[in-house]
């Protein structure tokens, strides 16, 4: 966007921005810095569309959305489902093969500790539990999503499954299923969970997604993440950037390093990206 799309006061008039939750918008205690809402306020002002591209079910996302009060919809279940917040349903999502069922039998079979659970939009089927996934109930406040099922009792069309363990496990895991994921893939969310996506869905086909729906050009796209499963909305962005807190091997796909997540990431980036609009007149 160039300096002549700006009207005055308006300085971030079509500019799309998407922030990853936990480690980036979220500090460490999961809240919002109140600098970071401050300027997600001052964004919005100026014209910016801003919303959150999180691998959290959408019932989960929504409570971060109304504190952040996002004006566009978002991104949840790691690119499965476009969710529209305002007006409380999809916009858009993908599932994985049927097949999926007889994949997490293999994978109960031959590592019973780890915790499966399956995603129906904010359904969350438990198959089996352990320490990891219920710690991930009370993180992400989606108890009342909780559906109790057996291996025979799951729905033939989700939108992602999540494997929970120790990361020696699931690397095993991993491993594991190399060679058996036909029309989806496996991915680390955190070090302890390990998610099965459909083949071509990820962070940064849901941010084109939004982007479409919004009406935003590809060149006004602006991302901001920390983990390895932001990396394709990283790549997918025009201006990508990520938390100082990410790993290094993260830090390589963007064009700005904000601070740590306790400080502010989310202000930080808009403060930059007002600076190089300023200065430059185009992200």
């Amino acid at each position: 966007m160039d300096s002549a799309a700006h009207r005055e006061g308006r300085l971030f008039d079509g500019i799309l921005l998407l922030s990853d939750l936990d480690g980036t918008l979220l500090d460490s205690r999961k809240n919002i810095p109140a600098r970071s809402r401050e300027a997600i306020r001052r964004f919005k002002e100026q014209g910016g569309l801003f919303s959150i591209a999180t691998g959290r079910c959408p019932c989960s996302a929504e409570i971060v959305a109304r504190q952040a009060e996002v004006n566009c919809p978002g991104v949840t279940l790691n690119g499965a489902v476009v969710y529209d917040f305002r007006a409380g349903r999809p916009a858009g999502q993908t599932c994985l093969p049927e097949w999926y069922q007889a994949v997490l039998r293999d994978v109960h079979a031959a590592f019973p500790a780890v915790g499966l659970q399956v995603y129906v939009g904010s359904d969350i089927y438990i198959v089996h539990s352990n320490d990891v996934v219920e710690r991930l109930f009370h993180i992400e406040h989606t108890e009342k999503c909780r559906k109790e099922a057996s291996f025979g009792g799951l729905p033939p069309r989700v939108n992602k499954a999540l494997i929970g363990g120790r990361h020696e496990e699931l690397q095993r895991v991993r491993r594991f299923l190399e060679g058996r994921l036909e029309g989806m893939y496996g991915m680390f969310t955190e070090e302890q969970y390990y998610e099965l996506l459909p083949a071509h869905t990820n962070k940064g086909t849901g941010v084109r997604q939004v982007a479409e729906v919004c009406g935003v050009s590809p060149s006004c796209i602006a991302v901001v993440g920390d983990y390895y499963n932001d990396v394709e909305m990283l790549k997918s962005a025009a201006y990508p950037m990520v938390a100082g807190n990410a790993p290094d091997d993260v830090k390589i796909f963007a064009r700005f390093i904000a601070g740590d997540c306790d400080g502010g990431v989310v202000a930080d980036v808009i403060e930059h990206m007002e600076r190089r609009l300023r200065e430059r007149g185009r992200l």
